[in-house]
């Protein structure tokens, strides 16, 4: 092989580096921007997609779903994302709407509950059974 090959090759090399730091550079600040430009979440469930109001602060994450008496018309629910895995407690207090709620590990499905109207039964608490870091809540 020829010293251009070589010229050529270190080029084509350095050139796609360069392309690979600025392609996850320009990742990085979409995801860290996230809240200020996207509000909703798709997410596909037993061949159905589901838009999701995103739930990603201690603010959004109390109040959830609650209050709501009619299934709104722009959204089906909601994805709660938590910057850990943990146990995670979700209570139906003050809320009117059944929702089914499934507890994801890393967008796995590891439990599913219902979520039953407070008017109805009284004070319900689900859990899930292993640490998730993401719950969604799908208005029935």
């Amino acid at each position: 092989m020829n010293k251009n090959f070589y010229q050529v090759l270190a080029i084509i090399l350095i050139a796609y580096i360069a392309f690979v730091a600025i392609y996850i550079s320009w990742g990085l600040l979409v995801i860290n921007n996230r809240n200020a430009t996207q509000q909703w979440f798709l997410y596909t469930h037993n061949n159905t997609v589901y838009k999701l109001k995103i739930a990603d602060d201690e603010s959004e994450w109390q109040k959830g779903l609650s209050g709501l008496k009619t299934k709104p018309a722009n959204y089906d629910g909601m994805i709660f994302i938590f910057p850990d895995k943990r146990i995670r407690s979700f209570w139906n207090q003050n809320t009117y709407l059944t929702l089914d709620i499934l507890w994801l590990d890393n967008f796995k499905i590891v439990g599913q509950d219902v979520l039953e109207p407070f008017d109805k039964i009284g004070l319900q608490i689900v859990t899930s059974r292993v640490p998730v870091n993401y719950v969604i809540e799908i208005i029935r």
